[in-house]
């Protein structure tokens, strides 16, 4: 991975994921041949995945997430909305609850794609399985990597596949491990002699559930999103109706250290109701159900600092769950898969052509997930329960915050502002604009002064 790929050149990417699937199509600008490895059906639109144990929940693609797709297939959004995918408006077509009060309701012009995890995945695939440099190889496991060896130098040779039938070895001049929270390398990276990775943990004891509604048209032109969110550290459940294709709702409930229901529908509604704001259970008690209740648990975030590593094979880069999967709560995943992709394609060609080495790309990929982890652990240490250290700025962070979520819910900069950071495509910085800092400020000495 250190010189211009040749005519034969080959690049592997372990997993159909999101993350895989960007990974794959950035490959394929560079390498005449991609291969794509998924353990499960990759071609499978409409059966169980058991690979994408999140598919039953809600999702939101990011403006900054669904920005960066669209620069690598042009046309991607416009064929989720014909698809049936719901464009909304996060500052005024989201009816959202946050720390007491519903927010004001501004049109800010940032967008998210609403839609089920099912169609945004089908349609990526469809597009990187369409690319002619691109093979896929579904129903197939990884069991291993080899390696080569030249001196005190390592790099990745190739991956051991096996499928129902036989076991063989699959060369790479390049390999992507975009195998999921799950991914063994590790293990791996540990039996070639390169030493334990480091992984960060903040246990949480996260969990949701979800259940398809038939959509209530009466709600229509009310708003298209109602959520109602926790307001730590006393309150710890959260709940969403979101809307998706097919004229339905996703409704999702959950939160953090076992304040999740089971799949019980009764407990489910039960759940709703215990909200901090009825509205949701309000809505959904009447509503036609279209689906069982799904569950989903997680201990934690969990990150892998491939980057302390002192050697790093050439060929080897990890993106994706398999680098970090953090609280979904927050929404970030596939908008973090989508900067990892922005982040090769802005450097696979300085490390093609020797100006960069594989272990300072890795480096950059984990460097990219430095805010959106820091924001993550912030907000779960808000819980009491939730171990790690508290030091001055995690308490500025908290107070500083807090003083914000009141002030946006009636003060549009400061609205904007927040769903701008949010996004991943306003600087924070933003956020401690003199206009905002002065009335957060004034909101915590004199309360109620900040309006005027």
């Amino acid at each position: 991975m250190t010189t211009s790929p040749t005519e034969n050149a080959h690049a592997v990417v372990l997993g159909g994921s999101v993350a895989g699937c960007l990974a794959a199509a950035v490959l394929a600008r560079r390498y005449p041949r991609v291969t794509i490895v998924e353990k499960s059906d990759f071609h499978n639109e409409t059966g169980a995945r058991q690979s994408v144990p999140q598919e039953h929940h809600v999702h939101l693609l990011l403006q900054r997430g669904k920005d960066i797709m669209e620069a690598i297939f042009p046309g991607f959004l416009s064929e989720l909305e014909q698809a049936g995918a719901l464009v909304a408006d996060l500052g005024h077509d989201v009816k959202w609850y946050q720390a007491g009060r519903w927010k004001n309701r501004y049109r800010c012009g940032i967008h998210a794609h609403y839609c089920s995890r099912r169609l945004i995945d089908t349609h990526l695939r469809r597009r990187v399985a369409r690319l002619p440099q691109v093979t896929v190889l579904s129903r197939t496991q990884m069991e291993g990597l080899d390696f080569r060896r030249d001196g005190d130098r390592l790099a990745v040779g190739g991956v051991r596949l096996r499928n129902d039938d036989h076991a063989w070895t699959l060369d790479a001049d390049a390999l992507v491990d975009a195998s999921g929270r799950g991914t063994r390398l590790p293990g791996w990276l540990e039996t070639a002699g390169l030493g334990a990775v480091d992984k960060s943990m903040v246990k949480t004891d996260l969990g949701y559930a979800s259940r398809i509604y038939r959509r209530r048209p009466e709600f229509a032109n009310q708003w298209k999103v109602l959520l109602v969110l926790a307001t730590p550290p006393h309150q710890r459940a959260m709940g969403v109706i979101s809307p998706i294709e097919g004229d339905r709702w996703m409704v999702t409930t959950g939160g953090w250290f076992g304040h999740y229901p089971d799949r019980d529908p009764n407990a489910f509604l039960k759940a709703l109701a215990a909200l901090p704001m009825p509205d949701i259970h309000q809505v959904i008690r009447d509503a036609e159900p279209l689906s069982d209740v799904s569950v989903f648990r997680m201990p934690g975030s969990l990150r892998r600092h491939y980057d302390r590593l002192p050697r790093w094979p050439d060929g080897l880069l990890v993106v994706g769950d398999a680098l970090a999967s953090m609280n979904p709560l927050y929404s970030q995943g596939m908008t973090l898969c989508a900067l990892e992709a922005e982040c090769l394609d802005e450097n696979l060609d300085a490390l093609l052509a020797g100006g960069l080495r594989c272990q300072e790309l890795q480096e950059k990929l984990c460097r990219a997930l430095d805010p959106a982890w820091q924001m993550a652990v912030t907000e779960d240490l808000r819980f009491p329960e939730t171990e790690g250290e508290r030091g001055w700025r995690t308490r500025f962070l908290h107070w500083y915050g807090a003083g914000l979520t009141r002030l946006s819910a009636y003060h549009r900069g400061a609205l904007e502002a927040q769903i701008g950071v949010s996004n991943l495509i306003v600087n924070p910085s933003r956020l401690y604009a003199p206009p905002i800092a002065a009335r957060i400020v004034l909101g915590s000495l004199l309360p109620g002064e900040a309006r005027t």
